[in-house]
C-alpha cells in the first residue's frame, strides 16, 4: 500500500449517497450522536468542538442509543452489529465488503481537528466523503495533507501510521467510513471498476 492512502476501483453513487445522508439527517436524527466532552480530552488535544455522526453499526448493548465511532463511551462493548441506520447504500457497501464493519458517518465543522495518533495495525479505514470543501485535510505525519473529493471514491486509509484531520474550512466535512481487516488489503484493491 501506499504509505497513505489508495483510490479503490469501486465507486459510490454519489447523488445516492447525499439522499442517504438527507436521510439520516431527517428520518434518524434520534440516532446522532454529539461530541459533549473537554475539547482537549483524547489523544493530544483534539477540537471536537461540534463534531456530530451516526452509528450505522454499533458495538454498544442497546442499539437505539447512538453510538460514537470513536473511542469516548464508558459503556460495556458487544460485537460490531446493524442499527437502524444500515439501510440503502450503506447496505450495499455490507454486501459488497462483507468483511468490513464499524460503518459511521461524522460531521466535522469548521475548525475540527483530530490530531495525528495511530489505530490498530490490524485495521485500515475506507473512507467516502460526501460532503466536502478544498480545506478539509486527511493529515500524515510529518506534513503530508489530502484532500478527498466528494465525487464517489473511496480511499483506502493507513490509519496504522501517524495520521489525522483537520476542517480549516467554511463548511462542514462529512464522510461515511468503515473498517477493513489489514489483511484484507489486497483483495480490496483487486475489485474491479463498477458504480455501486
Amino acid at each position: 500500500m501506499n504509505r497513505d492512502l489508495r483510490v479503490l476501483k469501486p465507486r459510490i453513487d454519489i447523488n445516492e449517497l447525499r439522499n442517504f445522508f438527507i436521510s439520516l439527517q431527517h428520518d434518524h436524527n434520534d440516532m446522532m450522536w454529539a461530541w459533549e466532552g473537554n475539547e482537549e480530552e483524547g489523544v493530544g488535544g483534539h477540537k471536537l468542538k461540534g463534531v456530530t455522526g451516526w452509528a450505522l453499526q454499533s458495538n454498544l448493548e442497546d442499539l437505539t442509543k447512538p453510538c460514537p465511532p470513536y473511542n469516548i463511551t464508558k459503556e460495556e462493548k458487544q460485537e460490531y452489529r446493524d442499527t437502524k441506520c444500515m439501510f440503502g447504500l450503506a447496505k450495499k457497501l455490507q454486501e459488497k465488503f462483507p468483511f468490513a464493519h464499524q460503518f459511521s458517518v461524522s460531521v466535522h465543522p469548521p475548525g475540527a481537528l483530530i490530531n495525528f495518533h495511530k489505530d490498530t495495525d490490524d485495521y485500515l479505514k475506507v473512507h467516502i466523503p460526501i460532503v466536502t470543501n478544498k480545506k478539509a485535510y486527511f493529515t500524515f505525519e510529518p506534513n503530508r495533507k489530502y484532500v478527498l473529493p466528494a465525487d464517489g471514491r473511496m480511499t483506502l486509509i493507513n490509519t496504522s501510521i501517524p495520521h489525522g484531520t483537520h476542517n480549516e474550512g467554511e463548511t462542514d466535512r462529512v464522510h461515511l467510513f468503515f473498517k477493513v481487516p489489514k489483511d484484507k488489503e489486497m483483495e480490496l484493491l483487486k475489485y474491479k471498476e463498477e458504480t455501486l
